[in-house]
C-alpha cells in the first residue's frame, strides 16, 4: 500500500445538508486523467446506451459531474496547455499544430505541486505531448517513451502507445512507491490516454464487439484500462483518499457539420467534453452523484484544484479560469460567464479565417466571416444558424468575445536556441531559405480571409491525401494534392505533403524542392525544416544538412531530433567528439530516445572509450527494440572491457537478427580466439569467408 500520511479533505462538523467546507490539507493525493478525443455523449453517465463505460460511470457516481464542460481549443497540445496552465491560448501562445512549445514564463500545475511538497509524475500516450513541447516542467517523472521504430515509419503527430502500456507504466510507478517507503509525500499524477483519437483501431474483443463503430470500441477499451487502474487504487486503499479528476481535451465530430475528426470547426461536437471531480473520502459523501448544469471551461480545472486543496501558490496569480470549488461543494458559485473557445488551425495551417466562439447556457456564438449563433435549448446539435433572427444576441456576444481577446491576450516571450552563426545564415541563403534573404510577405487583411465553412471540401481532400499516403498509395495522394495546389497555390501544407511523399519514395531531389517551396510560403514551419535536413542526410550530404538542423535547434532548443541529426552529421564527417556532444544534448532533451543512446555508445566505441560506451548501449537495448548494429557494438564494448562471454552472446544475438552481418561474424570469430576456442573461431571465420572475400583475405593469417 502506498505509504503516505493522508489528511483528506474534511467536512467541518455540522449537519450533512449544510454547505460543505474545506479545511487546509497538504497530503491529499491527486490524479488527473485526460482521455484524448472523448465525446461526453459516449459515456453512460452522460446518457450513452450503446457504449460500455462502467469505470468512468462509477467515478461519476462517486463524484461530481459537469454536464456542460467545454474545451477552449479542439486540438490536443493547446488544449492540454490550457488544462495544465489555467490560461487561454492567446496568453500561453500554444494555439494549433504549428505552434512552438509552451514558453517558460507560463507556469504549470506540476510546478505548483512540487513547491507544495508533492511527488509529481506524468504518463502520456502520444508524441504530440512529448516533453519537447514543454509540458514536462515540474514533473519529476515524465514518462513519454515511444517505440523508436514509429519515428521511422510514421509522422510524429501519429506516434502513440496504447492505454494498456501507459497504465502499466503508471502502475509500476505506484507499486515502486508502495514497496520502497513507509512514508512519503502525496502524489500529483497526470495520466493521458490517446486511444479514442483517430485512427480507430481497438484491440479485441472491442474490435469485434463494436464492429462498424470503432470509435466507440476505442472508448470502451479505454474504460476497461481505467477499470484496471481504479481497481488497483481501491485494492490498495488509495482510491478513497485521492482527489481524481477525469476529463477530455476535446471531442470528436464523427461527421457532424461535415467534419470527420476535430480541430477545424468549433461546434459542440468537438468542444463538449466529460468532466468529473471525485472528492476524497471520508467527508464528502454528500457530493457523490451531483450534476452541475452551468457551462464551464476546462481552463477552470487548475484554479479549482488549488482551491479545493487550499494550496496557496504563486501560480494562482496567472490563472485566467475560475475556480469551480464552490459549485463542487454544493455552495452558491460565482455568476456564470460565457465560455471561450477557438481554432486557429484553419488560419495557421491553411491561411483561412480563424474561428472564435462564446457559449452561454442558451446560446453558442461563432465569430467567422459568416457569423453563426445557435439556440442550444431548442437546437443542441447546432443545425440552424439563427444569425439573421438573433442579431442582437449575436452582437452582444461578439462584443464580449472582443473583450475576452483584449483582456487575456499577452505578448508571448519565446525561448530561442543559440544565435545562428553568420556562416550558417549564409549557407541557408545559398540553399534557398527565403526567411534570411527576403522580407516577410505582408499579412492578409482579416476581412479577406476565407470562411472555413467554404473550404471544407478542400480540407477533406487534403485529409484524404494524407490517408492515402499513410497506406502507401503515394501516386494517388500526390494527384489529389496537385489538384488542391491548382486551386489554392498559397497553401504551404501542399508542398510539404508532396515533400513527405517524395521522401517516403526516396525521391530526394523532389523532396528537397517541395520542402523549399513550403518554406517559401511559411518560413517558420519546423516540420519542413526537419524534412529538408533529413533529405540531405539520407543522401550523405552532411554539409547541406547541418544548417537546417542548426536552424531547428535555434527555433526550439528542446528539439531532441535536431540534436540527434546534428550528431549523425558529425558522425558522417568523422568528427566523433562533436558527435558525442550532440548525442549528449539529444539525451539531455529526451533520455528515453533509444537511437540517441545507441549512437552515443557507438561513437564512444569508435573513440575506444569502451567502458563509457557500455552505459548508453545497455540503455538503448533496454529501451528497445534491439537491432543487429546495437548488439554488435555492445559486444565490442564487452570484449574490450574483459567481459568476453557477454561479448560472444551479443555477437551471436547480432547474427541471429542479421545472419549476413560480416563485421559481427568477424568480431565473434576473434572473441572465440580470445577464449581459446579455436574450433569455434575457425568455424565462424569460414562462414565469414562465404560472405566477404575482402575481410577473409585481410584476416586469414589470424585464423590459419
Amino acid at each position: 500500500m502506498l505509504g503516505t500520511t493522508v489528511a483528506a479533505l474534511a467536512l467541518v462538523a455540522g449537519a450533512s445538508d449544510r454547505p460543505q467546507e474545506v479545511r487546509p490539507t497538504v497530503s491529499t493525493p491527486v490524479l488527473l486523467v485526460t482521455v484524448d478525443t472523448l465525446r461526453a455523449d459516449r459515456l453512460g453517465c452522460y446518457g450513452a446506451r450503446r457504449v460500455g463505460t462502467p469505470a468512468m460511470d462509477r467515478l461519476a457516481a462517486d463524484g461530481v459531474r459537469f454536464e456542460k464542460a467545454l474545451a477552449q481549443v479542439p486540438i490536443t497540445l493547446p488544449s492540454h496547455a490550457v488544462i495544465l496552465s489555467g490560461t487561454y491560448p492567446m496568453y500561453n501562445g500554444v494555439r494549433d499544430f504549428t505552434s512552438p512549445g509552451l514558453p517558460p514564463n507560463v507556469g504549470l500545475l506540476a510546478e505548483a505541486f512540487v513547491r507544495q511538497g508533492y511527488a509529481t509524475a506524468a504518463f502520456v500516450s502520444a508524441f504530440v505531448l512529448d516533453s519537447t513541447w514543454g509540458l514536462n516542467r515540474g514533473f519529476q517523472v515524465y514518462d513519454d517513451h515511444f517505440d523508436p521504430r514509429q519515428f521511422e515509419t510514421r509522422n510524429p503527430g501519429n506516434i502513440e502507445r496504447r492505454a494498456e502500456v501507459t497504465i502499466d507504466r503508471l502502475l509500476a510507478w505506484l507499486k515502486s512507491r508502495a514497496s520502497g517507503q513507509t512514508k512519503g509525500p502525496p502524489f500529483f499524477v497526470w495520466l493521458h490516454l490517446y486511444d479514442p483519437h483517430s485512427d480507430y483501431n481497438p484491440p479485441e474483443p472491442f474490435r469485434s464487439r463494436y464492429a462498424g463503430r470503432l470509435y466507440d470500441g476505442e472508448v470502451a477499451y479505454t474504460d476497461s484500462q481505467l477499470a484496471r487502474l481504479f481497481g488497483y487504487l481501491r485494492t490498495t486503499g488509495i482510491y478513497d483518499r485521492t482527489l481524481i479528476i477525469l476529463l477530455s481535451d476535446h471531442g470528436e465530430s464523427l461527421g457532424e457539420h461535415g467534419e470527420d475528426e476535430h480541430g477545424f470547426f468549433v461546434y459542440s461536437s468537438t468542444l463538449r467534453v466529460p468532466m468529473i471531480f471525485k472528492l476524497p473520502q471520508p467527508g464528502f459523501a454528500a457530493s457523490a452523484g451531483r450534476v452541475i448544469q452551468s457551462p464551464v471551461g476546462i481552463i477552470d480545472v487548475a484554479p479549482t484544484l488549488l482551491e479545493l486543496l487550499r494550496l496557496r501558490d504563486p501560480l494562482s496569480r496567472q490563472f485566467q479560469g475560475t475556480s469551480l470549488a464552490s459549485l463542487i461543494l454544493g455552495k452558491r458559485g460565482a455568476a456564470e460567464r460565457p465560455v471561450y473557445a477557438e481554432s486557429y488551425y484553419p488560419h495557421d495551417s491553411f491561411g483561412w479565417s480563424p474561428l472564435r466562439s462564446l457559449s452561454t447556457r442558451r446560446f453558442h456564438y461563432i465569430e467567422a466571416p459568416r457569423p453563426e449563433i445557435y439556440d442550444l435549448a431548442s437546437d443542441p446539435d447546432e443545425k440552424r444558424n439563427l444569425y439573421e433572427q438573433r442579431r442582437a444576441e449575436a452582437e452582444a456576444l461578439r462584443s464580449q468575445l472582443q473583450d475576452f481577446m483584449r483582456r487575456y491576450t499577452a505578448t508571448v516571450s519565446r525561448t530561442k536556441g543559440p544565435p545562428l552563426a553568420p556562416e550558417t545564415l549564409e549557407k541557408l541563403k545559398s540553399l534557398g531559405y527565403v526567411a534570411y534573404s527576403a522580407p516577410a510577405v505582408p499579412a492578409i487583411a482579416p476581412g479577406a480571409l476565407a470562411d472555413p465553412k467554404d473550404r471544407l471540401a478542400t480540407f477533406k481532400t487534403i485529409l484524404r491525401a494524407t490517408d492515402l499516403a499513410a497506406t502507401g498509395r503515394l501516386d494517388e495522394s500526390n494527384a489529389l494534392l496537385r489538384t488542391v495546389a491548382n486551386d489554392e497555390p498559397n497553401l504551404y501544407l501542399i508542398p510539404f505533403m508532396l515533400g513527405e511523399n517524395a521522401a517516403r519514395a526516396r525521391h530526394w531531389g523532389e523532396a528537397e524542392q517541395q520542402f523549399l517551396a513550403c518554406l517559401k510560403l511559411s518560413p517558420s514551419f519546423q516540420q519542413a525544416v526537419m524534412g529538408l535536413a533529413r533529405a540531405y542526410l539520407a543522401q550523405g550530404k552532411a554539409e547541406q544538412a547541418r544548417p537546417w538542423f542548426e536552424l531547428a535547434v535555434h527555433e526550439n532548443p528542446h528539439n531532441f531530433l535536431a540534436y540527434h541529426g546534428l550528431g549523425l552529421v558529425a558522425r558522417q564527417q568523422r568528427r566523433n567528439e562533436e558527435a558525442r556532444s550532440y548525442f549528449l544534448r539529444a539525451i539531455e532533451a529526451k533520455a528515453n530516445y533509444a537511437p540517441s543512446q545507441q549512437e552515443l555508445g557507438i561513437v564512444l566505441v569508435e573513440m575506444q572509450r569502451y567502458a563509457d560506451a557500455l552505459g548508453p548501449l545497455a540503455r538503448a537495448a533496454q529501451l528497445g527494440p534491439e537491432n543487429a548494429v546495437l548488439a554488435n557494438y555492445l559486444g565490442t564494448a564487452y570484449a574490450n572491457t574483459g567481459r568476453m562471454s557477454e561479448a560472444v552472446k551479443s555477437y551471436q544475438k547480432a547474427l541471429a537478427m542479421k545472419s549476413d552481418y560480416a563485421a559481427a561474424r568477424l568480431n565473434l570469430a576473434f572473441a572465440y580466439l580470445k577464449l581459446n576456442d579455436r574450433a569455434s573461431a575457425t568455424r565462424e571465420f569460414r562462414a565469414l569467408c562465404q560472405q566477404s572475400t575482402s575481410l577473409c583475405q585481410q584476416y586469414r593469417s589470424k585464423f590459419e
